[in-house]
């Protein structure tokens, strides 16, 4: 009797090892590299340098977060961005500048002398919530000589399925929609530091 209930309590034993251990992490992407190389070449463009995007300190990790209630945060240990989400911002942030404002190069770095503007992004929110929704915010500052701009950005865009791929396809969109927002913003402020 004794011996059937060590085995059964090692069987026990050995079968939650296996189920934990198999759930792997899950990993999600914003935005991919481009295939497009976007090295600096000689040309008549004004160049406009775009930091990388900054992000509030609880987005700053590997695992999706998730808002619970108004004031609880929970970071996703299973399901994680494939990559550091700053850079994928950046990325995404440049493509659709590159694409929506081509009369001006958007290279990704610090300001020089041959740059028009400096554009900054802070990203503040960039989450699902229980209540079904993704949440971008945050502000962005633009830079030229001596004159500077601001503005934010606060949406939230409601899913269309339960789980974590829904929440990032949600979170790409809305962040597709962000930046060509402000793209329009930024095109009539160039446009006069070039006149």
């Amino acid at each position: 009797m004794m011996l059937r209930s060590l085995f059964i309590g090692l069987l026990f034993v050995g079968l939650s090892a296996c189920s934990s251990s198999s759930s792997t992490p899950q990993y999600y992407a914003i935005a991919l590299p481009d295939a497009q190389n976007h090295a600096q070449t000689p040309s008549q463009q004004p160049v406009v340098a775009v930091s990388d995007v900054e992000l509030a300190d609880y987005l700053n990790s590997v695992g999706i977060v998730y808002q619970q209630d108004d004031v609880q945060l929970t970071t996703a240990t299973q399901h994680r961005w494939a990559e550091a989400l700053d850079k994928q911002l950046t990325r995404a942030l440049l493509q659709n500048l590159r694409t929506q404002l081509p009369d001006w190069q958007w290279q990704n770095g610090q300001t020089s002398m041959q740059n028009i503007a400096q554009l900054q992004i802070k990203v503040r929110g960039f989450h699902g919530k229980a209540d079904g929704h993704a949440v971008i915010s945050g502000e962005w500052t633009l830079m030229t000589g001596k004159q500077q701009y601001s503005g934010q950005f606060q949406q939230q865009y409601p899913l269309t399925a339960d789980g974590y791929p829904a929440l990032v396809r949600e979170l790409r969109t809305g962040w597709q929609q962000t930046t060509s927002q402000l793209a329009i913003q930024l095109k009539p402020l160039l446009q006069k530091r070039d006149h």
